[in-house]
Formats: C-alpha cells, sequence, structure tokens
C-alpha cells in the first residue's frame, strides 16, 4: 500500500502490517472539528491531501492557529502515545483526504517497536518547532510576509495555485483583524503575487511569494526535512 502522508511512506514494513487492520482511509469536508480541547483522542490523523489546522482557543473563544498539518505530519501523536487528552481545537481547514489510525493501537505497536516510537516523536518535535517558529514568526515578522508565508503552506499542501478561504478564517490564521488581512492580501496583489477577490486567492507567483515571505517559511521546511527525510534519503 502506498502513502502520500510522508509518516507512513516512511514507516517499517513490520509496523505497518501490525497497523494495517486499524487504518481507515477518510474525507474531510472544510471544517470537521477533529478535537476539542479536553476532548478524547481516540484517532490519530495523518493526511494525504487535506490541510488540518491546530488552533489554540481563548476563554471568549477567540482562536489564533498555531500550526497547518499536511501530507508531511499529523496530529494527535503525543496525546495517542500519553493517553493524555487534547491541548487543542484541531479542524479541517482546507478539505481532502487521510489516514485515521486507532490511537489505542498506534501506542500498543510504539510500545513494542522502538523504530516506530523514534519515527513518532520526530514528527511530534516536528510539529512544535513550527508551532514554536510560529510564536516567533507573529510577533517579529510583519503581516505581509506572514501572509506570504501562510500561502506558501497552503500550497505545498494542496498542491493547487487557488484556494477557497474567506478574510474571517484568514484572519484566524493570522491572528489579527479582518481589515488587517484585506490590506496585507491588497500589497501582495499590487506586487502581482495573488489574484483576490471575495472568499478565493489565486497564487499567481510561487517564486515571488517565497521570496516576499519571512525567513520562518524556509525555517520549518528544513526542520522536517532533517527530521522525517523521505524514504531513502534517511
Amino acid at each position: 500500500m502506498l502513502f502520500r502522508n510522508r509518516i507512513l511512506s516512511i514507516v517499517d514494513k513490520a509496523d505497518l502490517v501490525a497497523l494495517l487492520p486499524h487504518m481507515t482511509e477518510v474525507t474531510w469536508g472544510p471544517g470537521v472539528a477533529l478535537y476539542e480541547v479536553g476532548g478524547e483522542v481516540t484517532q490519530v490523523h495523518f493526511p494525504s491531501s487535506a490541510g488540518l489546522s491546530i488552533v489554540a482557543v481563548m476563554a471568549d473563544g477567540a482562536e489564533v492557529e498555531c500550526a497547518t498539518v499536511g501530507y508531511e505530519g499529523a496530529v494527535g501523536i503525543l496525546p495517542a502515545l500519553s493517553g493524555a487528552s487534547s491541548s487543542n481545537r484541531t479542524y479541517v481547514q482546507l478539505a481532502g483526504s487521510g489516514i485515521s489510525i486507532s490511537a489505542a493501537a498506534l501506542r500498543d505497536q510504539a510500545a513494542k517497536s522502538p523504530a516506530l516510537l523514534e519515527l513518532l516523536l520526530r514528527s511530534a518535535q516536528t510539529l512544535i518547532a513550527q508551532e514554536e517558529q510560529s510564536v516567533a514568526c507573529n510577533a517579529l515578522h510583519e503581516i505581509e510576509k506572514r501572509l506570504a508565508r501562510w500561502l506558501l503552506i497552503c500550497h505545498d499542501r494542496l498542491n493547487t495555485s487557488v484556494l477557497s478561504i474567506t478574510q474571517e478564517y484568514l484572519a484566524i490564521m493570522l491572528g489579527v483583524q479582518r481589515t488587517t488581512v484585506s490590506a496585507a492580501a491588497g500589497v501582495l496583489r499590487s506586487e502581482g503575487l495573488i489574484r483576490y477577490s471575495r472568499g478565493q486567492i489565486e497564487i499567481l507567483d510561487r517564486d515571488g511569494l517565497e521570496r516576499r515571505s519571512c525567513e520562518c517559511y524556509g525555517a520549518v521546511l528544513r526542520t522536517y526535512d532533517r527530521l522525517l527525510p523521505p524514504s531513502g534519503e534517511a
């Protein structure tokens, strides 16, 4: 069985055989909630073509994104290994498919397989690194650079140049007001990098977006390549 998900593609064959009976192929629509704060984690989700968003939820219900996860990663690994509840809200940002694995089965197999446990911990480390980079990015970098970075991340996950996204959603992802999102998108549009209309952004110049983005985009990519090298490069 071939997997587009980066983690599953490098799992040892023996571990895959043990986990296959506990895997389910899934298709998610936008906005589907996978975990809630304090909720039980019964499945670990490995996106193939979907984009998942991990958000911190404030007491007043306000949300801000901590990380975006696509085919390169997974969500729910640490709670699955520890048996703890979820510390965040995770939902489907961009519709697509993936593989869900029973948290209990994954935990049991990791207890038997040091190689699988190491791989899962490396995956969790990449996610923590992305969250750390996001904190620094939100504090230090201007909104136009952050928006460029976020668009590149989505483009990587979906492999499409047209993204269906609202200003309200972008504001949550970037932790700013909708008017700020509109102004930043206007700047990127004036530079010929994107086409922006109500509910849709089209990437016109990928290379230009990379130059416009902050250093955080490349830093996260390098972390994934170091900790989760593609199959055959480890």
